[in-house]
């Protein structure tokens, strides 16, 4: 695979095909989860839950990151100021924090366990989610039966204003602040590509 397809993921793309984890072709949106809008997964105008565990199953396999940033080893997120900010659009959800929703993968290497938090500072006003929006995402193990590359799953961020967020990143044991641009770019990274709703 090529950036080319690792560029087509985080911008929203639904065309396309790349490994399942099982190593079969399949759409780049293959989710395992209903979805009532194309702008990414279902959320309902309940609160976020507290946690999310990724199905393993719904990942689908690419071998190049680029230019993403790996974190710990283990997961390569848009952080700045390396990557642009992440374009937000109207999620058309009835919650005040998840009224805006920037697409992109979630690029992690197979076998690993970590975890990706919203710090408490932002429980309010951001969720994250590759299956329904939470402030804790966590991946346990998900194997590559195939060997090699990355697995992806597509989802993305819940906001009610843009802004340059926090996450936090632990795996083995460590610990990692990261910052990401959502709908609005953090210091010294690039604007969206797109002009994002606000």
């Amino acid at each position: 695979m090529t950036a080319a397809v690792v560029a087509m993921l985080l911008a929203g793309c639904t065309s396309g095909a790349v490994r399942s984890s099982t190593g079969k072709t399949g759409p780049t949106t293959r989710s395992g989860h209903a979805s009532a809008r194309p702008n990414g997964p279902s959320a309902s105008s309940a609160a976020p839950a507290a946690e999310s565990v990724l199905d393993c199953g719904a990942a689908a396999v690419v071998d190049v990151v680029a230019p993403l940033q790996v974190v710990l080893g283990v997961v390569a997120l848009p952080i700045s100021p390396g990557y642009p900010a992440l374009q937000t659009s109207l999620s058309g959800d009835g919650h005040r924090a998840l009224r805006l929703f920037a697409k992109t993968g979630l690029f992690f290497r197979p076998g690993a366990t970590f975890e990706l938090i919203v710090p408490a500072g932002f429980t309010s006003r951001l969720s994250i989610g590759w299956s329904t929006p939470s402030h804790r995402v966590v991946v346990r193990n998900c194997a590559n039966p195939g060997g090699g590359g990355w697995l992806v799953l597509v989802g993305g961020y819940w906001i009610d204003y843009p802004a340059c967020v926090p996450i936090i990143v632990r795996a083995g044991g460590k610990q990692q602040q990261v910052h990401i641009g959502v709908g609005k770019a953090c210091p010294g990274q690039r604007p969206p590509q797109e002009p994002s709703q606000s």
